[in-house]
């Protein structure tokens, strides 16, 4: 795990306790994608958030599933457990996702209160404030993965991977967006999730942008491909969308009418 957390600000009397994003980036289950990792962090952090990008568990280690949760949860609880060392506030932890780490941020937003009792550590020290979701995948039926191996990589024995069949009032608010274009995580992903938290009475804000492709982070210049990187030169260009790129100060001001 990486921890980022804003320089002290010597103007204030009293240094404030920081709100806490915990960020999982996508990779597929395989790895962790650079344009979602420290260059995001770095935007939560402007906003005054600590962060923590969070290392789990991979395919490389398989089955990903329960491990990645249960080792979630104790990274949940040992922020809440340690918000004054870390002059946190333990009130407002985001959750965050993108892509593969979008499942994990939705399983767990899902299951968090049987998480903190399988792993035997206080319910609400595993609770969290709010949760993001970026082109998630949320669940192993709905389009991604393509194959049956990967789908039982992933999984094992663990039969609890359709997050939209979990939901229930006791999952936090939730911003969540995705493309109609996205040719590897149908937006059906998405759409299934929200409909399952309306269904709930759980606040969501939801975002379907009418093109991109997947993986766009934040949509921006500093998140796109390289020109060269692939053998169609203008493929990076189409990692920068200017309408995509309004998700990030969205959800901040989602966030805020929450505060």
């Amino acid at each position: 795990m990486t921890f980022y957390q804003p320089a002290a600000i010597a103007d204030f009397d009293q240094p404030p306790r920081r709100p806490l994003a915990i960020l999982l980036p996508g990779g597929g289950y395989r790895f962790y994608s650079d344009r979602e990792n420290e260059i995001v962090a770095f935007q939560y952090l402007a906003q005054g958030y600590a962060v923590a990008v969070v290392a789990y568990r991979l395919l490389d280690q398989p089955p990903v599933y329960p491990l990645v949760l249960e080792q979630l949860a104790h990274v949940v609880a040992g922020f809440h457990q340690q918000a004054a060392d870390y002059a946190l506030d333990a009130d407002h932890v985001l959750l965050v996702g993108f892509s593969a780490g979008g499942h994990v941020a939705a399983l767990y937003a899902d299951l968090w209160p049987q998480l903190a009792q399988r792993c035997q550590l206080p319910r609400q020290d595993c609770s969290v404030w709010a949760v993001t979701l970026a082109y998630p995948v949320i669940g192993l039926r709905l389009g991604w993965p393509v194959d049956a191996a990967t789908r039982q990589a992933i999984a094992g024995k663990w039969a609890l991977t359709e997050a939209d069949h979990l939901v229930t009032a006791q999952n936090p608010p939730t911003f969540i967006w995705t493309t109609a274009t996205d040719e590897f995580v149908p937006p059906i992903n998405a759409q299934c999730y929200v409909k399952a938290l309306r269904r709930e009475g759980v606040p969501v804000r939801f975002h379907l942008y009418p093109r991109g492709p997947h993986a766009l982070s934040l949509a921006q210049p500093v998140t796109a491909f390289a020109a060269g990187t692939h053998r169609d030169a203008t493929f990076g260009q189409r990692y920068v969308q200017a309408e995509v790129a309004g998700w990030f100060t969205e959800q901040l001001r989602w966030l805020q009418r929450l505060w």
